[in-house]
């Protein structure tokens, strides 16, 4: 009996979500893990953070590469590769077990999966014409969900579960998702729609795309969007490779570390929700300068670390974790028109890919210098306030033009 073109896409998005939410196993590893890998492999927090970082950018690197190869050969092809260069990462680390090899591993071969970075998103705007928003926030939901229910199932079973465990769990589910792709996953649909506005882009002559982007550096509202996804990219790379260390170094107990974490992946998707809400309803510079205020708060408690610091700081945090990206692409936007919008977005991306990178790598190259922390969080909230001050000052800036407009008029 065949299956409905809506059962079929239920059916897929059900799937992607299944492998988004254990993926949140390798974002889980590599940072709770990180003094039982050292000692593993005896090496310093410096060579994670660079492996990881390494990691982070070639990701960036292979997304539009990956992106091109999907439209070319289809999502379910480029979503066999990306888990055959998983498992070969896995196989590595767990082979040789020695600093070549976890960085060969962790850090080339699964920087590589980057080329299926945008297979989800392909698969959704062509299987779902009248859903497409809620489908994508469904699937944005797995890998925060993922945080917050393995978390504590990892920490509780810690005496059995390590980090070769963990990557081998990671190994197997990517073997076995090698023949539910092939079952499961359609490339095609009557419901595909083509993206006329970036086709007629990526047809633009070379000195117009040289053209469009010097303007993001010669408009002031645009040079703040860089500053500050470059910011929230420094403070997703702090929080993602490095939060579970600091609290393990203020020798967190396990009840709060485990609650902080998990309370952290559930304010992810409502923090989503609530600054997509206020992003739609106030001046979005307004609501964008709130989030990084937030942010500063958030990074202050973590910085004095009292008793419910890890709590405080998922809270806040966590509230304004999935509201900088669309925010800035939304400014940005505004400020240089609704034109080329996919070269504003891969630009826009690629400064919060850049801080992303910069803010795992000198976390670990700190903590060897300072033996602690305590800078790392000092930069972000230095950042977080020049990012805050930024969208303050755009927010007035408008609001004084519009203000001497109405009165002119």
């Amino acid at each position: 009996m065949s299956l409905s073109k809506r059962a079929i896409a239920i059916r897929m998005l059900g799937y992607l979500w299944i492998l988004g939410f254990v993926a949140a196993i390798s974002r889980f590893v590599i940072a709770y893990y990180q003094q039982e890998i050292s000692d593993a492999l005896v090496v310093n927090r410096a060579f994670l953070s660079s492996t990881w970082a390494f990691n982070m950018a070639l990701t960036a690197v292979c997304s539009p590469v990956g992106g091109r190869l999907t439209d070319r050969y289809g999502p379910r092809k480029m979503m066999i590769l990306n888990a055959v260069f998983g498992i070969l990462a896995m196989l590595v680390v767990l082979i040789f077990r020695n600093p070549w090899g976890f960085f060969i591993g962790l850090g080339c071969l699964s920087g590589l999966t980057g080329i299926g970075a945008s297979t989800s998103y392909v698969l959704v705007t062509r299987w779902f014409s009248a859903h497409r928003a809620k489908a994508l926030m469904v699937l944005s939901s797995a890998s925060s969900l993922g945080l917050a229910i393995l978390t504590p199932l990892f920490i509780s079973n810690g005496n059995w579960l390590d980090w070769t465990t963990a990557y081998t769990i990671t190994l197997w589910i990517g073997v076995c998702s090698i023949p539910f792709t092939f079952w499961l996953i359609k490339d095609r649909s009557g419901t595909e729609t083509e993206e006329p506005s970036l086709n007629n882009e990526a047809k633009l002559p070379e000195k117009r795309w040289v053209k469009l982007f010097s303007e993001y550096f010669r408009n002031p509202v645009t040079v703040v969007v860089m500053i500050a996804l470059f910011t929230c990219g420094f403070s997703m790379g702090t929080v993602e490779m490095h939060l579970m260390a600091i609290h393990q170094h203020a020798h967190v107990g396990n009840a709060v570390f485990a609650s902080s974490l998990s309370l952290l992946g559930l304010l992810e998707l409502g923090g989503g929700m609530l600054f997509a809400f206020l992003l739609d309803r106030m001046s979005r510079t307004l609501a964008l300068a709130s989030l990084y205020v937030l942010r500063v708060i958030a990074f202050i408690a973590l910085i004095l670390h009292f008793e419910v610091s890890p709590i405080l700081f998922s809270i806040l945090f966590g509230a304004s974790y999935l509201g900088a990206i669309p925010g800035g692409i939304l400014v940005a936007g505004e400020a240089l028109g609704q034109k080329s919008m996919g070269l504003h977005t891969g630009t826009l991306l690629l400064f919060h890919q850049g801080g992303a990178v910069i803010g795992a790598l000198s976390g670990g190259v700190l903590f060897d210098w300072t033996s602690g922390y305590q800078m790392l969080i000092g930069i972000n909230i230095l950042l977080s306030c020049i990012s805050a001050a930024g969208y303050s000052m755009v927010y007035y800036t408008k609001k004084q033009i519009a203000k001497k407009g109405v009165l002119a008029g």
